[in-house]
């Protein structure tokens, strides 16, 4: 028994217009808040008004950030902002660990090398080896 799995499910069906159910949800909601702004103000300062709301109400139905609505990025934000930050590790840094962070430092500045030099091949032996390296196969 073969089950269908349906494809393409982070993408919205468009219901009016091209406009999925959220984006006209979004613009219902500005037109309305345009409505009573109408109805309340003056037309200078209905006019003002619009110039704050249009562009606010438009990035939230169409502007996507990341790959996610903008209601749901403001939200994250929010939250990054508000909720307490957890350290899976910070040192804490005392007079003991300064002091022996410094004696260490001291140590290695004055430490014989632990390793010798690295002692390269002549140039002309890089060459005999080039060239056996080129005519044996």
């Amino acid at each position: 028994m073969h089950a269908s799995v349906p494809q393409f499910i982070e993408i919205e069906d468009k219901i009016a217009f091209g406009l999925t159910g959220r984006q006209l949800l979004w613009m219902g909601g500005g037109a309305a808040i345009l409505v009573a702004a109408y109805s309340l103000f003056d037309r200078q300062l209905f006019f003002a008004v619009s110039l704050f709301v249009v562009p606010i109400i438009g990035a939230f139905a169409f502007w996507r950030p990341q790959g996610v609505s903008l209601i749901s990025f403001a939200g994250f934000t929010f939250q990054f902002f508000l909720k307490p930050k957890n350290y899976i590790w910070k040192r804490i840094w005392t007079r003991e660990n300064l002091d022996q962070k410094k004696a260490s430092l001291v140590q290695k500045k004055n430490a014989p090398m632990a390793f010798a030099p690295k002692h390269l091949p002549s140039r002309g032996r890089l060459k005999k080896i080039a060239w056996e390296l080129d005519t044996k196969k």
